[in-house]
């Protein structure tokens, strides 16, 4: 019986099928290979399966789902259907060092049923039909940031977190949702498991200079900075002041106890 996979990255992607490759290739020069990669897209493009095809191996897994709605839903069917031990995420846009799964693998103090987190590097970077023109990179230690602060705002990509298969099989990223659904699952873990810090990079966050779902317009970053605060309620004094702060320099001052 074959046994599976020390690893599954559950990749989403929409019809960006040349970032797809970066990201694609980051997995595929591992110097660590005891993984899968499950592939999920919400678009059946000619592009993006000529991508999977040069890209994917016969072990991996490629999910056309043209009836789901965004990246929340398309990761839970991209976790659904993984088969490796722990879970990684890995959107189209966002990279690995090569490195990075060897590191965690050869980590002694991974801890199997928390939330382990790691370091990334963050880089800026402008997208051209022709290329990619990179702007900036940075190292940042998401170990200098305590826990708790997850409550008011997120500061781990969900490419720097590992957990096990049981767990995330067991939480689900919401599809109601326009953006921050990332954060949104990372407080649904914050509140019932231990978060475990790994002082080691390999993450790459690729911020491309233009529009993003994540930064578009105030007025949406607003509402679903309030729709989760009020999902995951809080009764510490403390984080509601850091709440009432937080949305008062989006624009909107409410009372401390409506959060």
């Amino acid at each position: 019986m074959k046994m599976p996979p020390l690893f599954s990255i559950v990749v989403t992607t929409h019809r960006r099928p040349q970032i797809l490759e970066r990201a694609l290739n980051s997995l595929l020069t591992q110097t660590f290979t005891d993984f899968e990669i499950v592939l999920a897209t919400d678009e059946g493009g000619i592009e993006t399966k000529e991508a999977a095809a040069r890209n994917l191996r016969e072990s991996d897994i490629f999910l056309v789902l043209p009836h789901t709605k965004g990246p929340a839903e398309t990761r839970n069917a991209g976790v659904h259907h993984a088969t490796g031990r722990y879970i990684l995420f890995l959107d189209d846009d966002d990279s690995y060092q090569s490195d990075f799964l060897q590191n965690i693998a050869d980590s002694n103090v991974f801890v199997g049923n928390a939330i382990n987190y790691t370091n990334y590097t963050k880089v800026r970077e402008r997208q051209h039909p022709e290329g990619v023109e990179l702007l900036s990179s940075t190292e940042v230690n998401t170990g200098t940031t305590e826990i708790g602060s997850l409550l008011v705002s997120n500061f781990i990509p969900n490419n720097a977190i590992v957990m096990s298969s049981s767990i995330a099989k067991h939480h689900r990223f919401d599809v109601n949702l326009n953006s921050h659904e990332d954060w949104d699952y990372l407080l649904s873990l914050v509140l019932q498991y231990e978060f475990n810090f790994l002082n080691i990079a390999g993450p790459v966050v690729h911020n491309n200079e233009g529009p993003s779902r994540n930064n578009t317009s105030s007025g949406s970053r607003t509402l679903d900075y309030l729709s989760i605060y009020r999902k995951w309620p809080i009764d510490d004094p403390e984080v509601k002041a850091k709440r009432k702060e937080m949305l008062k320099s989006f624009g909107l001052d409410l009372p401390q106890e409506l959060l």
